[in-house]
C-alpha cells in the first residue's frame, strides 16, 4: 500500500522510459562503425601521406642521381676538350718551331715533343669512356679523322731535311698546319657547344622532373585536403550528434536523478509516519492493553493472598513477563519514535537518546545543544535526531571512542547539528556505507549540507547544516538582541 501510494509499481515496465534508451547490442554495433570509419579515413589519409612522402623521395633520389652523372659527364668531357684543344696549339708550336728553328739540336727537341703530343692525344681518342654521350657520335668521328689527318699530314715533314725545311717549312705551316689545327679547333669548339647544349637539355629535363613531382604533391595535397575536410566535418557532424546525445542522457540523467532524490524523499517521510504510526499504536494500543493486564494480576495477586503459595508465585512470575513485555514495547517505541521529540522538543530527545547509548555502551556522550526555534518542522527536528541516531550507532560498532561530543546550534539562518569522537576514524577514499549514504539522502532532501571530516587515527566529525524556513529566518531577524 505503502508503494502504491508514492507511485510505485511492481513486475511493470515503462516503456517510454524502455523507449528512451536504445539498446546495449545497437549502441555496440553502432560505435563499432562509428570507429571502423573513422579508423579508415585515418588510414587512407596515412596512406596517401606515405606514398607521397615515398613517391617524392623516390623522385628526388632519381634527379639528384641524374644531375651527378650529367655534371660528371659534363666535366669530364670539357676537360678532354680543352685538353685536346691545349695539345693541338702546342702541336702547332712545336712544328713551327721544327721548321723554323736553323739550330738542329733543338729542331730534334721540338720533333720529340711533337711525337709526344701526338701520343697523347691519340690515348685521349682511344679511351672510349672520355667524352660525353652524344646523341650524334659523327662530331667525335669528324675530329678523331680531322686529328688523324692532321697528323699524316705531319708525318712527311718530320722526315724533311734542313734544307727542306728552310726551304718548304714556312708555306707547309701556312697551308697546311694553321688551316688543319683551325679546322680541328672549330669542332673540338662545336663539341663543346654541343656538350653545353645538352646539359641544358638534362637541365630542362630536370625541371620537367621537379615540375612533375611539384603537380604529383599539389594533386596529392588537394586529395588529402578533401579528403580531410569531409573526414573532419563527418568527425564535427558525429561529435556535434554526441554532444547532443549526451546532453540528452545528461538531462534526463539529471531528471532521473531529481525524481530518484524525491522519491527518495518521500520513502523517508512514508517511514517516518509509519515509524510514529507504529510508535503511537505500540504506546497507545499495545502498551495499554499490557499496562491493564498488570494491572489486572495485581488485583488478582491481592484476591489470590488467602491461597497457597504455588498459586500466588505463578501470577507473580506471569505478572514480572507482562511488565518486562511492557518495558520491551515501550522501548521499542521509543527507538521508533521517541514521544519526547514531538512532546519535549529536539534537545530534549538529544539528550535522551546519548543517555540510552551511553548507558548501553559505557561511552561518555556530552550534549552541547542551544534551542533550537520552537516552531522548527518535524522533517527537520528527524532529520536532526536520525542523524544523531545514525551517528552513535556508527560510534559504537566501527569507531572504538571513549567520548562523544553532539553539539546542535542555529545561527544565520541555519541549523548546525555535529558529532564528534575521539575513535580512530577511517579513510574517505574508501566506499560509503549504507548508514552514510542514508545521512546524506536524508540532508540532501533538506537542501542541506553534509560534511564528513576524518582520517586514521584522528577520530571522526559529522557536521550537517539544514536551512531554516524564510519564516523562522524573518522571525529571527526580527527578535530584539
Amino acid at each position: 500500500m505503502a508503494a502504491n501510494a508514492l507511485g510505485l509499481t511492481s513486475g511493470r515496465a515503462d516503456p517510454a522510459a524502455a523507449n528512451a534508451f536504445p539498446p546495449v547490442s545497437q549502441v555496440a554495433r553502432h560505435f563499432l562503425t562509428t570507429r571502423a570509419v573513422l579508423a579508415f579515413g585515418f588510414g587512407v589519409l596515412l596512406i596517401l601521406l606515405v606514398l607521397s612522402g615515398v613517391n617524392a623521395v623516390s623522385v628526388l633520389s632519381k634527379l639528384q642521381s641524374s644531375d651527378e652523372s650529367t655534371l660528371r659527364e659534363f666535366l669530364n668531357g670539357a676537360r678532354q676538350l680543352d685538353d685536346i684543344r691545349t695539345a693541338v696549339y702546342l702541336s702547332g708550336t712545336y712544328v713551327r718551331d721544327y721548321l723554323l728553328e736553323p739550330d738542329l739540336e733543338r729542331a730534334e727537341q721540338s720533333r720529340m715533343a711533337l711525337s709526344g703530343m701526338r701520343f697523347k692525344i691519340e690515348a685521349m681518342l682511344s679511351d672510349p669512356g672520355a667524352f660525353p654521350r652524344l646523341p650524334d657520335q659523327r662530331m667525335y668521328q669528324s675530329l678523331r679523322q680531322e686529328l688523324r689527318e692532321y697528323w699524316e699530314a705531319l708525318d712527311p715533314v718530320l722526315r724533311w731535311t734542313t734544307v727542306q725545311r728552310r726551304r718548304e717549312g714556312y708555306r707547309f705551316l701556312r697551308d697546311v698546319v694553321l688551316p688543319r689545327r683551325s679546322n680541328t679547333l672549330n669542332i673540338a669548339d662545336t663539341i663543346a657547344a654541343v656538350n653545353q647544349q645538352q646539359l641544358m637539355e638534362q637541365d630542362h629535363r630536370l625541371l620537367a622532373m621537379f615540375s612533375g613531382l611539384r603537380n604529383r604533391l599539389i594533386a596529392a595535397l588537394v586529395l588529402m585536403f578533401l579528403f580531410g575536410f569531409v573526414l573532419a566535418c563527418a568527425s564535427t557532424v558525429h561529435l556535434l550528434r554526441l554532444e547532443r546525445q549526451t546532453l540528452a542522457h545528461l538531462s534526463e540523467v539529471t531528471v532521473a536523478r531529481q525524481e530518484l532524490r524525491s522519491l527518495s524523499a518521500k520513502l523517508v517521510d512514508s517511514q517516518e509516519n509509519e515509524r510514529k504510526s507504529i510508535s503511537r499504536e505500540l504506546h497507545d494500543a499495545v502498551g495499554q492493553s499490557m499496562s491493564a493486564v498488570q494491572f489486572e494480576l495485581h488485583d488478582l495477586a491481592v484476591v489470590l493472598a488467602p491461597y497457597p503459595e504455588p498459586l500466588r508465585s505463578r501470577v507473580d512470575r506471569i505478572r514480572e513477563l507482562v511488565e518486562s513485555n511492557l518495558a520491551m514495547i515501550r522501548n521499542m517505541a521509543l527507538l521508533l519514535r521517541p514521544s519526547m521529540l514531538d512532546d519535549l522538543g529536539l534537545s530534549a530527545a538529544l539528550e535522551w537518546q546519548a543517555h540510552q547509548v551511553a548507558r548501553s555502551t559505557g561511552v561518555h556522550i556530552r550534549v552541547e545543544a542551544e534551542d533550537p526555534p520552537s516552531d522548527l518542522p518535524d522533517e527537520h527536528k528527524t532529520c536532526i535526531f536520525r542523524l544523531v541516531q545514525e551517528a552513535l550507532n556508527n560510534v559504537c560498532r566501527h569507531s572504538n571512542a571513549d567520548a562523544v561530543v553532539i553539539g546542535l546550534r542555529a545561527d544565520y539562518g541555519n541549523v548546525t547539528v555535529t558529532v564528534q569522537d575521539n575513535g580512530r576514524g577511517f579513510s574517505r577514499a574508501g566506499s560509503k556505507g549504507l548508514g552514510l549514504i542514508g545521512m546524506q539522502e536524508r540532508v540532501d532532501s533538506l537542501g542541506g549540507r553534509l560534511k564528513i571530516d576524518s582520517s586514521p587515527g584522528k577520530g571522526t566529525v559529522v557536521e550537517a547544516s539544514l536551512a531554516l524556513p524564510q519564516r523562522l529566518v524573518t522571525a529571527s531577524a526580527a527578535q530584539p538582541r
